[in-house]
């Protein structure tokens, strides 16, 4: 395997940058090929089966380009295609779910943890079946919400109302006393600031997408395929309008200043 070859990371739209940048950050030499499905944004509410074929319809182009590691930095593809897409390709193929939940299990001393996420990942129980492997005791309180994840794509709502509706989404959080919660989608780390004025002292925010780029150095460094290149390449596409995920994106990926256009099925 070529070690400069890049890391293909994908998601239903924008929100997957968050994981491209704590890579990016962590590890400065590599080059990635990212790829945001916005044409059929979003995930959250489609069929399992439909999820399925638009995640390996990516990992395919991923493929096609080169990548040594593909990065599912969605939550819902995580949550109902990973024991499709492992051993289905000749490269390691890394969910959120799993190094999340390894991530936040001793983070909680009460032993209770909120996850917020999309309805496709909460009825999936991804998190809690997580969880009980890793720990039986710990209680997670999940809370499904599409439309957060929506005004954040489309960079609708403006900051007060955003506020508003994050507030009520959470307040379940607040009442049954989680310490930590889980930002289970990429598009709600862009809002990491906001939860935690919200949620004061009561509990710790975790993002996957740190979760994830450790977990994505650590399998390079084991298999000896980290990038020792000077000029990494950075290529993002979009099956949506490239004017649009670079508005929006430009506010979660700095830097972000070119999108191209992807035709799939």
């Amino acid at each position: 395997m070529n070690n400069d070859a890049p890391i293909g990371i994908f998601d239903s739209g924008v929100g997957g940058l968050t994981v491209a940048k704590e890579v990016i950050s962590l590890l400065p030499n590599e080059s990635i090929i990212y790829v945001g499905d916005d044409g059929r944004f979003p995930y959250g509410p489609r069929p399992r089966e439909e999820v399925r074929e638009f995640a390996c319809e990516i990992s395919d182009f991923l493929l096609s380009q080169g990548v040594k590691m593909i990065v599912v930095a969605c939550n819902t593809v995580s949550s109902q295609a990973m024991d499709l897409l492992v051993p289905r390709y000749p490269i390691p193929v890394l969910g959120v779910i799993e190094d999340t939940a390894l991530y936040a299990a001793p983070l909680s001393l009460k032993k209770r943890i909120g996850v917020l996420a999309t309805p496709g990942t909460v009825n999936s129980n991804a998190y809690p079946q997580a969880f009980s492997r890793i720990d039986p005791q710990i209680k997670v309180v999940q809370v499904a919400s599409q439309a957060l994840v929506n005004l954040i794509e489309n960079g609708s709502g403006g900051e007060n109302g955003v506020k508003d509706f994050a507030s009520k989404v959470i307040s379940p959080f607040r009442e049954l006393g989680v310490d930590v919660l889980i930002l289970g989608c990429t598009h709600y780390p862009y809002l990491t600031k906001l939860m935690g004025e919200l949620l004061g002292d009561q509990a710790q925010i975790v993002d996957p997408a740190v979760a994830v780029s450790l977990r994505v150095k650590r399998e390079l460094t084991e298999r000896k395929v980290l990038s020792e290149g000077n000029d990494p390449r950075r290529i993002f596409y979009t099956t949506g309008n490239p004017t649009l995920f670079l508005k929006v994106g430009s506010r979660i990926f700095p830097g972000l200043d070119s999108v191209e256009s992807l035709k799939l099925k």
